[in-house]
């Protein structure tokens, strides 16, 4: 049964109650490239899928730091299971923020899941009614679970947002990694379809405080933050869920492990006791970070408020980056703490530790990346050729 309307309250104690759930299908996960249908249910049913929508519309409205704890939690249950949870969710708030006449076709069935990818743009060609697009577009996580896409084109009068249902184009079968298996980040392409006039915006509006979901439902705040400020924060939820994951789970993988020489229990050894608290302090300040991105964002994008300055910005990105590199060293100090053993295949540290090898490869948590670009704004060199909306 779908539950709408649900408080934030309620929706972040079901998303810890779903961990174990989560962690027991992660294996199937990985096989079958995509979360299991009992995981998508489980979160139609947990009210997931409205949560990021109007409450006009039936949904829960939910703020900023309540999609970050679901998300979080999630991720402590399985990597991939958070991220695709993550976006589904999102992409709703992302469709919120369409003019009334996409929103009205895309919502027309109840929660429209959907990807979206921007790069590599493709190519929008106006005819009558409408465009003509054409483009091949990499990792589209979520796709197998969706109805709907948005993608970015380029069009005469500059980029374009353009939501395409999946079954317009074609998935591809390109999402062969070691980690974040079950994402199905693939790739997705359209072949000169066609799209009507209403399902395509001027992308650099649809992405800021002045979209058009924002003007239709200003009782719901959060449509009124920038696109990427919320995405990109999704990265770093997902990383220090992982890294809470794997503390959770340490004391019952070493509880067997007895060390041959000594026949001392390797949970009783100071070797492990040290790497423990290690990993807890790593996994704290990397939560301090998110916390403190998602506060602050909170803060500067509130309702009514002047853009940010570009040192703020280049502030935020650093806490997102941060938070994932402070993870990452989390769940490095416990893999090399807990032995061998522990990565056979199939294992939840084996699956882990490719999750983690992927995620920190991402460009959002490349903390080479974001230093320079931080470093140039914080300089007053500006971003470059970055995209200011991407940033």
């Amino acid at each position: 049964m779908i539950d709408t309307a649900v408080d934030e309250a309620t929706l972040v104690s079901r998303a810890v109650a779903l961990v174990p759930l989560l962690r027991e299908h992660a294996d199937e996960a990985e096989r079958i490239g995509r979360l299991p249908d009992v995981e998508i249910e489980a979160f139609r049913d947990a009210g997931f899928f409205t949560a990021m929508r109007p409450k006009e519309t039936g949904g829960s409205a939910i703020g900023f730091s309540a999609f970050i704890d679901i998300v979080r939690a999630l991720s402590r249950g399985d990597a991939s299971a958070g991220w695709v949870a993550a976006f589904l969710m999102s992409h709703e708030w992302l469709l919120s923020r369409l003019n009334a006449s996409a929103q009205a076709e895309v919502f027309a069935d109840g929660p429209a899941l959907a990807a979206a990818v921007a790069a590599p743009p493709g190519t929008a060609v106006p005819v009558d009614g409408g465009y003509r697009v054409t483009g091949r577009w990499r990792f589209a996580s979520a796709v197998l679970h969706s109805k709907w896409i948005v993608v970015a084109a380029a069009g005469a009068e500059g980029p374009l947002a353009v939501i395409s249902k999946v079954a317009d184009g074609e998935v591809l079968d390109t999402w062969h990694v070691p980690g974040m298996k079950a994402t199905g980040s693939t790739d997705f392409v359209l072949d000169d379809v066609f799209i009507p006039q209403h399902r395509v915006t001027d992308f650099i509006k649809y992405s800021s405080r002045e979209n058009d979901g924002a003007a239709l439902y200003p009782s719901y705040a959060a449509l009124q933050y920038p696109m990427y400020r919320v995405l990109s924060l999704i990265h770093g939820a997902v990383a220090v869920g992982t890294a809470e994951g794997a503390l959770e789970l340490f004391p019952q993988l070493m509880a067997k492990r007895i060390r041959p020489a000594s026949g001392v229990p390797y949970l009783e050894e100071p070797e492990a006791h040290a790497a423990y608290g290690r990993a807890a302090q790593e996994a704290l300040v990397a939560g301090l970070l998110l916390d403190d991105a998602v506060s602050r964002t909170e803060r500067l994008y509130a309702p009514g408020t002047a853009e940010p300055s570009m040192d703020e910005r280049a502030k935020l990105n650093l806490d997102v980056a941060a938070s994932g590199v402070e993870a990452f060293k989390a769940v490095d100090t416990l893999i090399q703490a807990a032995g061998a053993s522990v990565l056979r295949d199939g294992a939840d540290y084996d699956r882990i530790a490719r999750n983690t090898l992927v995620m920190r490869n991402h460009t959002t948590l490349d903390w080479r990346h974001a230093q320079v670009l931080a470093g140039r704004v914080l300089l007053g060199q500006g971003l470059g050729a970055h995209a200011e909306a991407m940033y």
